[in-house]
C-alpha cells in the first residue's frame, strides 16, 4: 500500500511542479527547494507506513510529519529551527491544495494544522566602510576585474538579486537615465535607479565585455569565461571572493548587499515606500523589517552620544 501511494505521490509532485514552472513562473531555486521539501515528505511517510486519503483523517499523518523533522533536526545536532520547519509546512499545504483543486483530494488537512511561531530574524548587513573596502578590491586592469567592479557596485546601489543579477541584458540598463530594467520574482518587471558609481563601473566594463572571447552572448550584459550569461551561482562566489579581505566572508553572499543597501539607505533618509520599490516587495512589511536595524542602529548611536543616556 505505502509503495503504491508513494509512486502516485511522485506523480503528484510532478504534477504539481509543473503547475508552478508553467502556472506560476516559479524560479527553478524555488522548484528545487520544493522538490526536496515534498521528497523528504514522502519519505517520512514511507517510513512511518502512511498515506494521504484527501480528507480529514491526514490530520494525524501531518502531525506526525512534523514530529519527524523536529526529531530529525534534534538527532543531527541541529538547533529547532522553526522557519525551517514552518517553510516545510506551507510547501505541503501547496501541494494539498493543488490536488484538491485538481479535484484529486477532497480536502487539504495540513491547513489545519498551525504554523510553528518562527522567531524574528533580522538580515545580516556589512557597514558602509566594508562595503566601500570590498566594492575597491577588484583590479580594474583586466576583463573578470571591471565585470567583478560592475557586478558588486549594481548590487550595492540597486538592492539586486542575484538572480535579477545574471538575468540582466545589455538593453536593459539605461546608462544615461540611469535606471536598469530586471525581472523580479514572479516575472515581474520593475524599473530600479543605479548608483552613478556603478554606472561608471557599467561604462568601463562594456568598454572591454568584447574581449572575453570569441562566441559572445550578444544580449547578456555580465559574462563568463566562456561568454555565456553569468550565473546566480557565480554571482555568489564573486560576492565571496572579495569579502574575503574584509574579514566578512563567513557571512558574505548577495543578499547581504541587497540587506545592506537597504539598511543603508534607511539611514541616510528615504522613505519607505521608494525602498519597497527599490527591492520589488510586494508587502510593505518585509520592507519593514530593516527598519528595526536602522533603529537599533540609531540607538546605539544615541547612547554612544547622548550625555545624559549612559550610566553615571
Amino acid at each position: 500500500m505505502a509503495s503504491e501511494f508513494r509512486t502516485r505521490f511522485a506523480g503528484w509532485l510532478e504534477q504539481f511542479l509543473d503547475h508552478l514552472q508553467h502556472q506560476r513562473a516559479a524560479s527553478d531555486g524555488t522548484l528545487d527547494t520544493y522538490r526536496a521539501d515534498l521528497d523528504e515528505f514522502s519519505d517520512i511517510l514511507d517510513i512511518e507506513g502512511l498515506v494521504l486519503e484527501g480528507t480529514h483523517d491526514d490530520l494525524r499523518v501531518i502531525r506526525t510529519y512534523l514530529t519527524a523533522i523536529s526529531e530529525r533536526q534534534s538527532r543531527d545536532g541541529k538547533p529547532l529551527v522553526r522557519a525551517s520547519i514552518s517553510r516545510k509546512l506551507s510547501t505541503v499545504r501547496s501541494m494539498l491544495r493543488f490536488l484538491v483543486n485538481q479535484g484529486i483530494f477532497e480536502m487539504n488537512a495540513a491547513r489545519l494544522v498551525r504554523s510553528p511561531k518562527g522567531e524574528r530574524r533580522l538580515p545580516t548587513i556589512v557597514s558602509e566602510r566594508v562595503a566601500a573596502q570590498a566594492l575597491a578590491t577588484p583590479k580594474k586592469n583586466t576583463v573578470d576585474g571591471l565585470r567583478d567592479s560592475a557586478m558588486l557596485e549594481i548590487l550595492y546601489s540597486s538592492g539586486l538579486r542575484r538572480a535579477e543579477l545574471a538575468g540582466i541584458d545589455i538593453a536593459d540598463i539605461d546608462l544615461h537615465g540611469g535606471t536598469v530594467r530586471v525581472m523580479g520574482k514572479g516575472r515581474k518587471i520593475r524599473i530600479v535607479p543605479v548608483g552613478s558609481k556603478a554606472l561608471e563601473a557599467v561604462r568601463q566594463y562594456l568598454a572591454r565585455r568584447n574581449e572575453t572571447g570569441e562566441s559572445l552572448d550578444p544580449k547578456a550584459l555580465f559574462l563568463l569565461a566562456n561568454g555565456k550569461r553569468m550565473t546566480g551561482g557565480m554571482v555568489y562566489h564573486v560576492v565571496r571572493k572579495y569579502f574575503k579581505s574584509t574579514g566578512e566572508q563567513s557571512r558574505s553572499h548577495p543578499h547581504m548587499l541587497r540587506h545592506s543597501c537597504a539598511t543603508h539607505l534607511l539611514d541616510h533618509g528615504a522613505e519607505i515606500r521608494a525602498v519597497q520599490e527599490v527591492l520589488g516587495h510586494s508587502s510593505l512589511r518585509t520592507t519593514q523589517r530593516y527598519t528595526h536595524l536602522t533603529i537599533d542602529r540609531l540607538k546605539q548611536s544615541y547612547d554612544a552620544a547622548h550625555p545624559r543616556s549612559g550610566e553615571e
